[in-house]
């Protein structure tokens, strides 16, 4: 799962993504990051088990590839086009400080509605192409009629992720990179005066927009320099600019909610884990991810709660209170299940 950073000259997309990223490494031209998702559950587990190693759910940043976009027209070239299609999530970078190289002021307001105009443009070509391409095979049916729908939808000017087809309607477009049917998270990258007055709230506050679409702000100079300092000065820093936590957190578990993941925990004496999967995943699919011998040899999970666990102080405890259940292979898994496998190769 990929969630691609993209940005404007200026925007301060190369700062936020290297303040986010963590461990980071190069593949054709294209800057990689690995970064854990903060998880406090799979701590909890570890003051119970007292594991070897604490492993915590991972996502990964793109910085996307080839030249910025051009401030001027909103325009990307295509190899940057095609770094944001092969993304999941899209996070857009929005220039929130006064940069004297680029000679004006900001304009968040602009650069947004640019971004959005140019990904639903681009969206709109290829589905034109598609249209045209059914019409001259006199081609019919649900994937004719949905790109019709898409098309009617872009043209209003609203972008394809509020456009409700269904899981079948949606089906038919699984071959065509579409950008704005992407989740996206629109990221004001603000000055350190921006971020800290309450004129800017509008931007630093998290505004779900429905529709697999968010905002939140970031001061990526803030990030940049926490993400330098070793884990025990980071408190200490972030207490004196009276900050709870790094704003990069709230980013990644927002980033990971948008794509849709949770995360079932395994815990015991050699680690504890926290384990991502889309939701909706069902206990035998959920189980290869663990191991591909445990989902071929699936017989039962045993799952309970952290909560219960905390309470009762044991595994041992949990199965004497009935707090222990046994699900099958078709249980649908729920975000902070802790399971334990049974299975037979």
């Amino acid at each position: 799962m990929q969630v691609g950073i993209c940005g404007y000259p200026g925007s301060g997309k190369s700062t936020v993504f290297g303040a986010l990223a963590g461990n980071t490494w190069s593949e054709r031209g294209i800057t990689y990051g690995r970064i854990a998702v903060p998880d406090p559950r799979v701590d909890r587990l570890a003051e119970v088990f007292t594991p070897k190693k604490k492993v915590y759910a991972e996502i990964v940043f793109v910085d996307v590839g080839g030249k910025p976009g051009r401030i001027d027209s909103g325009a990307f070239p295509p190899e940057t086009v095609q770094a944001m299609r092969n993304a999941d999530v899209l996070t857009h970078v929005v220039r929130g400080f006064d940069n004297p190289i680029l000679g004006k002021v900001s304009d968040p307001d602009r650069d947004e509605g640019l971004f959005l105009d140019e990904i639903m443009l681009l969206d709109l070509m290829l589905l034109e192409a598609r249209r045209d391409r059914f019409r001259k095979e006199n081609r019919k049916g649900l994937d004719a009629d949905i790109t019709l729908r898409c098309i009617e939808q872009l043209e209003s000017g609203r972008p394809l992720r509020s456009l409700e087809i269904g899981e079948e309607g949606w089906g038919t477009l699984r071959d065509v990179q579409l950008l704005s049917s992407k989740p996206l998270i629109t990221l004001y990258n603000l000055s350190e005066d921006a971020y800290a007055d309450p004129e800017f709230s509008r931007y630093s506050d998290h505004r779900d927009q429905g529709n697999s679409s968010l905002t939140m702000a970031i001061c990526g100079a803030i990030e940049a320099e926490i993400a330098t300092l070793p884990a025990e000065e980071q408190g200490e820093f972030l207490e004196g600019l009276g900050l709870g936590e790094p704003a990069r957190n709230a980013f990644i578990q927002t980033a990971y909610r948008l794509l849709d993941l949770i995360s079932f925990l395994t815990a015991g004496p050699d680690e504890c884990r926290a384990w991502p999967i889309r939701r909706g995943t069902i206990a035998r699919k959920a189980a290869g991810k663990v191991h591909s011998d445990i989902e071929r040899g699936f017989i039962r999970a045993e799952i309970y709660r952290l909560e219960d666990l905390e309470e009762l102080g044991s595994e041992t405890a949990l199965r004497s209170a009935g707090k222990m259940r046994l699900e099958g292979k078709s249980y649908v898994m729920v975000d902070g299940d802790v399971v334990n496998y049974r299975f037979n190769v």
